[in-house]
């Protein structure tokens, strides 16, 4: 688990990298041991609820939280449009706050991480650089009425596309961009820009769209948690056969059998119907939220995977 790094990376970077892939080990080993001792106790205060195709987050969302993590495994077309749908229904329930959508996947055109920078339409093909699956959904956004505001640095963007999103620990994008202490990094360059419309906004809610190894509240340094005086609230999306980054939630809050009894009589009757059943856990605690990782959890089916 212990990946090291290449000769002549800084000793620094090296010595925190190394600090948050242990904090990361002893944090799943406590959380598993703690829900292990809680889980009738956990299933108590989770709320499983199946949705045919429209879930009403404009409702679901806890309103007092000024920012909304949208946390997902990447390019997958259903989580996608779900994002813009989660934010129209958000506005419509609460017409008096200001959306915002900041996301990973768009870059910081300020390239300072202290200023905003809103998007502007013509700016899309080369600020959507690091995953061009994204400009199609960016433009919904824009063309919505939501001001985007990118969070990447655009050198970090670079080294990923240059590299081609490298997982290989010796190479230079790993330790820039997808190691613990590189995620740490971007996490803190995205914060100073998140924190700065909040700040300036008071009415302002921003929506921040990233992977969940930024959202999560079990990531070493958390993106949700460096902005926990904002109240946030971390929703997740994931398929049946989909990379699952949160396996506690899967353990330690899993669906009744009455609901599993239920999708399965539909797929024998009806499969389109059961492809476009949602199934949601909401956690009604935020212990739990904190132990499991997510404040609210969006299961869809693989067939929605498998058309990206």
């Amino acid at each position: 688990f212990l990946n090291p790094l290449p000769l002549g990376t800084p000793s620094g970077f090296v010595a925190k990298n190394r600090r948050l892939q242990e904090a990361a080990i002893r944090n799943l080993l406590e959380k598993e041991a703690y829900l292990s001792l809680q889980k009738e106790v956990v299933n108590k205060a989770v709320v499983f609820q199946l949705y045919d195709g429209v879930i009403p987050y404009g409702k679901l969302i806890d309103p007092a939280s000024r920012v909304v993590f949208m946390g997902e495994t990447h390019e997958q077309k259903r989580v996608a449009q779900e994002v813009f749908l989660l934010m129209a229904s958000y506005q419509k329930e609460h017409p008096d706050k200001h959306i915002y959508y900041a996301s990973e996947f768009v870059d910081d055109l300020s390239a300072s991480g202290t200023d905003i920078r809103f998007l502007k339409k013509e700016e899309i093909p080369w600020a959507v650089r690091k995953r061009p699956f994204y400009r199609p959904y960016t433009e919904w956004i824009l063309k919505f009425g939501i001001p985007v505001v990118g969070l990447e640095n655009p050198s970090v963007s670079l080294q990923a596309v240059a590299e081609n999103y490298t997982h290989n620990a010796s190479s230079a994008a790993y330790i820039k961009w997808s190691s613990p202490a590189g995620v740490a990094a971007r996490n803190k360059y995205w914060a100073h820009i998140i924190e700065n419309i909040l700040q300036k906004d008071p009415q302002a809610v921003v929506f921040v769209h990233a992977g969940m190894g930024h959202t999560n509240y079990n990531q070493p340094e958390a993106l949700s948690l460096k902005l926990r005086k904002y109240k946030p609230f971390v929703l997740e999306f994931n398929y049946a056969l989909g990379a699952n980054l949160n396996g506690l939630i899967e353990q330690y809050a899993p669906f009744p059998k009455e609901i599993n009894q239920y999708r399965a009589r539909l797929r024998s009757q009806d499969e389109w119907k059961f492809y476009n059943l949602l199934a949601v856990r909401l956690m009604k605690d935020k212990r739990w939220a904190l132990a499991t990782g997510c404040d609210m959890h969006v299961f869809f089916h693989d067939w929605a995977r498998s058309n990206k």
